[in-house]
């Protein structure tokens, strides 16, 4: 699957804006990590839950901060299901189309306590961006690339309109989006056989200008 994230570079420079301490929840393998490199961010903080996929991220990125937990409005403990394509997991319900392997029992943190000076954040939390979102560091945020849906989808992705919605009540705007097409990526994950129903899977860069 292409990465969109790659796109990133050339946006911020578009901006004249460089990130300080990016923050990464879901970071999954670090797929992402050369375009952050290549944009010259210095600081980057990873959260992901999945303890093997933190082992190799702490060994493959020494100069990071790594996390091992998920993110959401409260510090707790909760079950993860781990789906076949390990970047599809999530806290959120399963539904009946979801590939799960296994479940397993991980640390809940709030964003604002992991990463409190983080000027940027990438959320991809399968469902449950806008509970990652709820206990973000705002005071210091002023760009953040969230994973939304256009598709009712509770265990792709937040609903893009409720997602836009918040952000622009935190005084941020839309500068970008990058789509790929809903179905595409529920077959991919997920397997064949399921009904066509159209939409995209938007990751959205919302910016907010510095007072």
């Amino acid at each position: 699957m292409a990465n969109v994230m790659r796109a990133l570079p050339a946006l911020l420079k578009g901006l004249g804006w460089t990130p300080q301490h990016l923050v990464h929840v879901g970071a999954h393998e670090g797929q992402e990590m050369p375009f952050y490199r290549e944009a010259g961010i210095p600081r980057i903080t990873l959260v992901e839950p999945i303890p093997w996929l933190a082992e190799q991220l702490h060994r493959e990125h020494p100069d990071t901060v790594v996390h091992q937990c998920a993110c959401g409005p409260t510090n707790a403990w909760t079950r993860l299901h781990i789906m076949a394509r390990t970047n599809l997991s999530t806290l959120a319900t399963p539904q009946k189309t979801d590939r799960v392997t296994r479940t397993i029992d991980v640390d809940v943190r709030r964003l604002d306590e992991l990463a409190p000076d983080a000027d940027a954040a990438v959320v991809d939390a399968q469902g449950l961006e806008l509970d990652v979102l709820k206990a973000a560091p705002w005071d210091s945020l002023r760009l953040v690339i969230a994973e939304t849906c256009t598709v009712d989808d509770p265990t792709m992705a937040a609903p893009y309109d409720e997602v836009s919605a918040f952000m622009t009540g935190r005084g941020f705007h839309e500068a970008d989006r990058w789509v790929r097409d809903y179905d595409w990526v529920s077959k991919w994950g997920r397997g064949p056989g399921l009904a066509q129903r159209g939409g995209e899977v938007r990751d959205v860069v919302f910016y907010r200008e510095p007072a």
